[in-house]
């Protein structure tokens, strides 16, 4: 509609509509929405001769006059004296010479800056970083309050947006409808959504902001729970499954001959399982566990019910190795039991790959292991009832649901060895149910973790010798970044070979990303066999790699691992029962990789550890979260705005539980704004 394009309002036009274009505002809502990234608190402004010294520091003078120098020939310093009732202060401007034709005597500013003292003339000066000229006509709306600092672009002046806000806010705050119903309102003490975006935009003071800001991050909240809470009851109203059994000779033989028992926690995920495949709707759930949990057993389980209800299952893993892994871990426990398992994987080509198609389509149980190979167009899987990703947040959205379409509405089983925080958990997984496998399996020692330097190396490889003497075997980890990926596999070539010359008894293995895929597979089972004492590899052992006399692990250059990556490497070793070692050779000296690595040796929970990593990281890059679909939020933070977030999650779960169609008089506009909008905007009712 034209007039709620921002280029009609007073005082706007097409020159200046461009410039606020390019701040993807294209309309008063648009506007609105475009939040201030800071504010400058111009309420009691102190006087120059109250000026603090080393403290950064805002005040109103007029200036006096302008000189400008040139030192080592190529800084130029503007030097204006500032002047108010109580006294002056010099003004330095640093290479903008530009500003010297707008800085006449007389003019008043409102200047910020950090207050310095001049050792050459005994006085103080202030480093200026953000200054606006005043004059009597605008001095009323720059002075004596808390005003919002917009983003700009060239072109746009900061008292222009102002300018434009102070319009809008008087001409169309009344006509803003809020579609948040008004039981949700009352019951979590909301502000008006009207209310809140001029407290977001000019903000009386801190406790005004904060109510205001807290409307609107629940907004975020909501109408994203809105519509995952929406799609979670919508697959029980519409997606039917089939029901599986639950019970069966191969369930019995595979406890009969499984050596260890499971842990509750285990077994408590495998009974919600249960309960899903037999509620004949097609299960969506996620396992969560940390590394070492025993997810694997539970994926077993959730085959086995497959099988015994005559269908297929096909679980999907990330890498090669990890597919490979899945797969002999299968075999050793299934085969026994006579349960039929092929592994389909990128480099199956010919006969062998024609064989395993054809296998695929005939109509008998069958266990499927495969990497991206089987999303392929000519893999067809007769009687697909389970399907299973493995590390799923590696994989594309649209590469999960090509697996998902191989059947019709099969249960879909997502798991991860990459514990989530709560609030991940809720904005990018918020339609799947969830089973936590919290509880580690008894043979599992949490590995003692040291920093290390360079000068204390000599003293590791002499434990290192102590403990092969013990049968013990060692990982030895360089980093592999992708901008120096040449530069990384030379370093670990060079450290292969240091390790050999160290240690000339003993048989060391080299593994990186460059072998062929039957090389790493050749390299790892050497190892896994005891083939091998010492395999040196870069981070391909990441996930999934299942060794379990392997108890000692040196990370060189650990400062250049994200806290994840250390987690989940620390993770390969301990799962033999032996005391298990885990070295960071590092010496970090960047704020972020020093709060890594002593989250690394503060606690081995991954929970925990995904709690550091969401504070430190934030959420953009924790789980790859493009492919996980988590929104990008204009001010909600899921560090510190998690009980916001449950709060909107359950009035969104209240709403939805009661009434999926929003046919009730009270959810209307609710119905409207979800249908029509985006969940950033709202409703002007324009006359």
């Amino acid at each position: 509609m034209q007039q709620n394009n921002i280029q009609y309002v007073k005082g706007v036009g097409p020159a200046i509509a461009a410039q606020l274009n390019k701040l993807n505002i294209f309309s008063i809502n648009d506007f609105f929405f475009n939040f201030p990234r800071t504010y400058s608190d111009r309420r009691n402004l102190p006087k120059i001769a109250e000026l603090v010294n080393q403290e950064t520091q805002s005040f109103i003078a007029k200036i006096i006059s302008v000189n400008e120098e040139t030192v080592n020939n190529k800084t130029k310093i503007l030097k204006v004296l500032l002047t108010d009732e109580t006294g002056s202060i010099q003004g330095i401007w640093f290479n903008q010479s530009f500003l010297k034709k707008y800085f006449a005597p007389n003019k008043m500013l409102y200047v910020k800056g950090k207050i310095e003292w001049n050792l050459f003339n005994q006085k103080p000066q202030l480093i200026v970083n953000e200054f606006e000229f005043i004059d009597q006509k605008n001095f009323n709306s720059v002075t004596g309050k808390v005003l919002p600092i917009y983003p700009l672009v060239n072109g746009l002046t900061q008292f222009k947006m102002r300018d434009i806000a102070f319009q809008l806010f008087q001409n169309y705050l009344q006509q803003i409808e809020d579609p948040l119903p008004p039981s949700i309102k009352e019951k979590y003490e909301l502000l008006d959504l009207a209310v809140a975006l001029q407290g977001l935009h000019f903000p009386e003071d801190q406790m005004h902001f904060q109510k205001a800001r807290h409307r609107l991050v629940f907004d975020e909240f909501f109408y994203l729970q809105i519509e995952l809470m929406t799609r979670r009851v919508n697959h029980f109203r519409f997606v039917k499954g089939y029901k599986f059994k639950t019970e069966g000779p191969l369930l019995e033989h595979y406890f009969q001959k499984l050596p260890y028992k499971l842990t509750k926690a285990q077994l408590k995920a495998a009974e919600e399982i249960k309960k899903d495949l037999t509620s004949g709707f097609a299960m969506n759930r996620l396992i969560q566990g940390d590394v070492g949990s025993g997810k694997t057993d539970v994926a077993i389980l959730s085959l086995l019910f497959a099988l015994e209800s005559n269908k297929k299952g096909a679980v999907m893993a990330p890498t090669e190795i990890l597919a490979q892994q899945l797969y002999l871990k299968f075999k050793h426990y299934l085969d026994a039991i006579g349960i039929p398992i092929v592994l389909l994987k990128g480099q199956v080509k010919g006969k062998n790959r024609e064989k395993i198609l054809a296998t695929l389509k005939e109509p008998a149980p069958l266990i499927i292991v495969g990497t991206h190979a089987l999303i392929e167009d000519d893999v067809l899987i007769s009687d697909l009832g389970l399907v299973i990703i493995d590390e799923q947040h590696r994989f594309g959205v649209m590469q999960r649901l090509l697996l998902q379409k191989k059947g019709v509405n099969p249960h879909c089983l997502y798991m991860t060895a990459t514990p989530i925080p709560r609030s991940l958990t809720l904005t990018s997984f918020g339609d799947l149910f969830k089973s936590v496998i919290d509880e580690m399996p008894p043979n599992r020692v949490p590995a003692k973790t040291y920093l290390v330097n360079n000068s204390q190396l000599k003293r590791i490889y002499s434990f290192f010798n102590k403990e092969l003497e013990n049968k013990s075997q060692i990982y030895v980890v360089y980093p592999l970044i992708e901008e120096s990926e040449k530069l990384d596999l030379k370093n670990a070539i060079a450290g292969f070979e240091e390790i050999k010359a160290l240690f000339p008894t003993y048989k060391v293995g080299l593994l990186h990303g460059r072998l062929k895929p039957q090389e790493k597979e050749e390299v790892m089972n050497s190892f896994k066999n005891h083939e091998l004492h010492i395999l040196v590899s870069t981070t391909v052992i990441e996930v999934g790699i299942d060794v379990p006399t392997a108890n000692i692990m040196l990370i060189h250059d650990a400062e250049r691992f994200g806290l994840a990556q250390l987690h989940q490497l620390r993770g390969r070793i301990g799962r033999g029962g032996k005391a298990s070692y885990c070295f960071l050779l590092s010496t970090p000296k960047n704020p972020n990789a020093k709060k890594r690595i002593a989250a690394m040796l503060k606690t081995t929970d991954g929970f925990k550890i995904a709690e550091f990593d969401l504070k430190i990281r934030g959420p953009g890059d924790l789980l790859g979260t493009k492919q996980a679909g988590l929104p990008e939020f204009k001010l909600a933070d899921l560090v510190k705005d998690e009980k916001i977030l449950i709060e909107a999650r359950t009035a969104a779960k209240e709403i939805v539980f009661k009434d999926p169609d929003f046919k009730s008089d009270e959810f209307l506009l609710l119905k409207e704004h979800i249908k029509n909008q985006t969940k950033f905007s709202f409703k002007v009712k324009l006359n």
